[in-house]
């Protein structure tokens, strides 16, 4: 059956088993991989599988279950499943189906699928996995072996039909190109040319990531990667103390991250509020204003509706540091008694989850130039080190391990491989002193450089 057949039959089952409500949410998807290694393919395959999520709804009570396949009795496995665990769950009331007066598609041509891409062959697929080894290997002549790129295809139809008459489906490509490298670290940690002996193998890579093949930058990958390696060749550790830190793009998106977990509905749920306060509040610097956009053409997130149906739109959530706007799904906007601002994910839980779409801060008017001339010294971080996960808005403090640069006299002198930077964490969002203007909207969340005027660093030996 077709994906949108299949939600149909999943939700007529639901039906038929006393559900009050139901909806499914099934992903076809057809996949293409390939991984090269100095010039030679190490693996290569296709797949197609379908992805079934049924989420049930029976007074107050919710359930959700997930299953791959496509046959009928697949079908009567997942549904009989979730309702003997909707049958199970505590009632709550915030539970139920989307509200259908935000149901719908986002207008026009979204520029989220290429038929380029769906049509590629594994042979072209390796030919373009071997032009970007050898873009990464033409940058820099310290890197002759030890290259890897691999290049994955994606193509998915998805289609989500409810018991309230919402049935729709979408088709989105997405190809992803990882380039990863090893250059020779000649330097020491006291900036100077070692002997043979202290060589050292610096490891980096970068990432593009595209709905089209005209976003199929090599060059950008490869560029990317060599910046990155390029960016750890004679680390030497920071100093100690209080330094305005700027934080490159690279960075600054952990920090638009932690912004909007801030303003997320979950988080409002745990905390009976943001973490940084409430709708009205000024929150962070009057030079922050961030944007969430699921229907922007060609955003990495972008799609016609979220995982309820729910109609994208573009949202200011802080505007001049002012909090304006939670990130909602239908479970969350009730709870606060607001609307979903059409940003569920489906995932385990029958209430769903919250994500950001196409979200950004916008930029300012400064260059990265000009922030760093204007500092005699500070740390110019382009990495965070700490796992994502450890990035969370519900602690007090901001402490996290980070690598770039550090700044002397207006200029970047040495990389610093690890130091960690900490602050509290209102007073990190209310300290940004600049936003420059550099955004690249090339992710889900991105940022611009972003200027913190003091944080604490401590190197990491």
């Amino acid at each position: 059956m077709k994906s949108e057949e299949l939600a149909q039959r999943a939700v007529q089952l639901a039906g038929r088993r006393g559900a009050d409500q139901a909806e499914a949410l099934v992903v076809q998807l057809r996949e293409k991989a390939i991984n090269v290694f100095n010039r030679e393919t190490q693996l290569s395959g296709s797949s197609d599988v379908s992805h079934i999520t049924v989420r049930l709804f029976k007074q107050n009570r919710g359930a959700v279950m997930m299953c791959q396949g496509s046959s009928e009795r697949a079908l009567e496995d997942v549904v009989e499943r979730a309702v003997n665990a909707t049958s199970q769950a505590a009632p709550d009331k915030f539970l139920g189906p989307v509200d259908e007066k935000h149901s719908g598609d986002a207008p026009g041509d979204l520029k989220i699928f290429d038929q380029r891409l769906a049509d590629l062959s594994i042979q072209r697929l390796e030919e373009i996995a071997l032009n970007a080894e050898s873009s990464v290997a033409g940058k820099d002549n310290r890197i002759s072996s030890l290259i890897t790129s691999s290049f994955q295809v994606q193509d998915q139809t998805v289609s989500l039909c409810n018991s309230l008459g919402f049935k729709d489906s979408y088709r989105v490509t997405t190809a992803s190109l990882i380039t990863s490298a090893v250059m020779s670290d000649y330097y020491n940690e006291t900036g100077t040319r070692s002997g043979q002996g202290d060589e050292a193998k610096l490891a980096g890579g970068a990432a593009i990531i595209t709905h089209t093949m005209d976003g199929l930058d090599l060059e950008k990958a490869a560029t990317r990667t060599i910046h990155q390696l390029n960016s750890m060749v004679g680390a030497r550790p920071s100093p100690s103390g209080w330094f305005p830190i700027i934080f490159a793009p690279t960075a600054a998106r952990r920090i638009n991250s932690i912004l909007l977990q801030t303003c997320s509905g979950p988080v409002a749920m745990l905390l009976k509020a943001s973490s940084l306060g409430k709708i009205g509040d000024s929150i962070c610097s009057p030079l922050i204003t961030l944007v969430d956009d699921g229907s922007r053409a060609g955003g990495i997130r972008t799609a016609p509706f979220d995982h309820e149906g729910v109609r994208p739109r573009r949202k200011v959530i802080i505007e001049g540091g002012v909090f304006r706007e939670y990130l909602l799904n239908s479970y969350y906007a009730r709870a606060l008694e607001r609307d979903s601002t059409g940003n569920a994910v489906a995932n385990e839980e029958a209430r769903y989850s919250v994500r950001p779409s196409n979200a950004y801060i916008e930029p300012g008017a400064s260059s990265p130039d000009s922030l760093i001339a204007d500092i005699k010294q500070g740390f110019y971080v382009t990495a965070f080190l700490s796992p994502a996960a450890q990035l969370t808005p519900v602690a007090a403090n901001f402490v996290h391990a980070v690598a770039g640069f550090w700044i002397e006299n207006g200029k970047l002198t040495h990389p610093v491989r690890a130091a960690t930077i900490s602050a509290s964490l209102p007073d990190t969002f209310k300290s940004i002193v600049a936003v420059g203007n550099d955004l690249d909207t090339d992710g889900a969340v991105v940022s611009p450089t972003l200027m913190v005027s003091k944080m604490n660093v401590e190197p990491l030996l």
